[in-house]
């Protein structure tokens, strides 16, 4: 059997999706055809225990012997930092590691849409940044890991970083910086090719969907139709909306779920007035770091300015993940 040789670990709403979609095309790549939910074996503790065997047969049973590379995608790893490195290096320590990396503020901000969107969400933006510290401590059971509140912790890059090179050498780790790849713009993957030792550098991928998460009206409704229609029937309908689909014909359900459809925006909203000056506080000394430790120009994150300072497709808890997916061929930048 084949056995991954690479892994897109992060970060998450930062363009992970959005490579998947194109690294899946090239005919020397293999990734798992099953995007979400994403494997997260490493990380979390509920699936490292199951083995890895079962990781091998359960996600690379189908790689055939003409990939060259064979990878996966978890866009917590990076998240996890020295515990999620060491399990890798423990299996397989010759792993290369591609790390999307993204303006962490309107990382953050992106990753509070996809949870507030989830009906997760209670807090406006600035308030959750507040609370942040006290809403973690408090969480509890599986939702201790999956950190749903944790919007700024995933975008400490420099200090996750540091901890993966504690056991991996720097010549198996690749960042991109996630605003600079996009339908418009695929020169990067030339890089990415050679990091994975493909022959055919030349591979252009058809256009691939950009993933985003849109805005709700009411974050508190959002969470109590969740509640209403129990977890599993919410992603449901989530993705009915999605594929303009209807299917609920139970009269009560059916005024429900109009409420649903009515409380997602059309648009994702810029980031909050102050937010972005608080966050420029909390991520400013990581992202002066992080510039000694990647090879491109990150002075631009110090000032954002507007939504369009984020790139990326994949969304924070994969878990739970239903994304509203784009795909406007007019659009060519990856949606936040």
């Amino acid at each position: 059997m084949k056995v991954p040789n690479f892994i897109i670990g992060g970060s998450s709403a930062s363009g992970t999706s959005f490579l998947y979609e194109l690294l899946i095309q090239h005919p020397e790549v293999y990734l798992p055809k099953q995007r979400i939910p994403e494997p997260h074996y490493y990380y979390k503790s509920w699936e490292y225990v199951k083995g890895i065997k079962w990781y091998l047969d359960y996600y690379f049973s189908d790689a055939t012997e003409d990939k060259i590379a064979i990878g996966e995608r978890s866009s917590s790893y990076l998240y996890g930092g020295r515990e999620v490195a060491q399990r890798i290096a423990k299996d397989f320590p010759k792993m290369k590691f591609i790390f999307m990396l993204r303006n962490p503020i309107q990382r953050a901000w992106a990753n509070y849409r996809f949870t507030a969107l989830q009906g997760l969400e209670t807090m406006s933006f600035k308030e959750a940044l507040i609370n942040e510290k006290t809403r973690i401590k408090n969480t509890q059971g599986i939702w201790r890991e999956i950190a749903p509140y944790d919007y700024t912790g995933r975008g400490f890059y420099a200090k996750q970083l540091k901890e993966f090179l504690e056991f991996f050498p720097k010549e198996q780790i690749l960042c991109i910086k996630s605003e600079v790849l996009s339908n418009a713009n695929l020169a990067p993957l030339t890089q990415v090719y050679e990091f994975l030792g493909l022959k055919n550098k030349g591979f252009v991928p058809s256009y691939a969907p950009n993933y985003t998460s849109l805005s709700v009206v009411d974050v508190k409704l959002q969470k109590e139709l969740r509640t209403y229609f129990g977890d599993a029937n919410f992603m449901q309908l989530m993705n009915s909306i999605r594929k303009e689909e209807v299917i609920i014909d139970n009269g009560e359900q059916r005024e429900r779920f109009s409420q649903l459809k009515n409380n997602i925006k059309t648009i994702k909203e810029d980031i909050p007035e102050g937010c972005v000056e608080f966050l420029q506080g909390v991520f400013g000394e990581d992202i002066r770091l992080l510039a000694k430790l990647v090879d491109f120009n990150v002075n631009d994150w110090l000032n954002p300015t507007s939504e369009s300072a984020g790139g990326g497709a994949n969304r924070g808890v994969d878990t739970y993940t239903l994304l509203v997916c784009q795909n406007k061929r007019l659009i060519c930048k990856l949606a936040s």
